[in-house]
């Protein structure tokens, strides 16, 4: 079993850790702002678990040619942008500050991060002569 596997594991028990915690401990009329963080928390968590291996079952069908180690490192870079991207969407939905124009800047931000992220170009600091 690789680290992000192990990775993937542990914070499938934290959000699970982090979903009995705000049920059973944490009223919402008296704490709502502990409950709404830990919540967020949750959220992001479990987006990022979910997604991991969602990506990493995609990468496996449409990438044959990479091998195993680099779809797994790709699939976990991916989740984290999309977990983070989620987040940021409900936070904006929750604020009522969310609109077509910041959903699309938005958008076009974490695609243009996931481009710069998966480009194969490596830069060289040699000089050609």
């Amino acid at each position: 079993m690789n680290l992000y596997k192990i990775a993937s594991a542990t914070k499938f028990i934290l959000w699970l850790i982090i979903l009995v915690l705000v049920y059973s401990y944490i009223n919402v009329y008296e704490d709502p702002w502990v409950w709404i963080s830990l919540w967020f928390l949750w959220l992001f968590i479990m987006l990022w678990w979910l997604s991991f291996y969602i990506f990493l079952l995609w990468q496996k069908i449409f990438r044959t040619n990479q091998d195993q180690e680099r779809i797994t490192k790709d699939s976990y870079k991916l989740s984290l942008l999309f977990g983070i991207y989620a987040v940021i969407n409900v936070l904006l939905l929750i604020l009522w500050n969310r609109s077509k124009l910041l959903w699309l800047i938005l958008l076009v931000w974490f695609i243009a991060l996931q481009i710069s992220l998966f480009s194969d170009k490596k830069k060289s600091h040699e000089h050609r002569i």
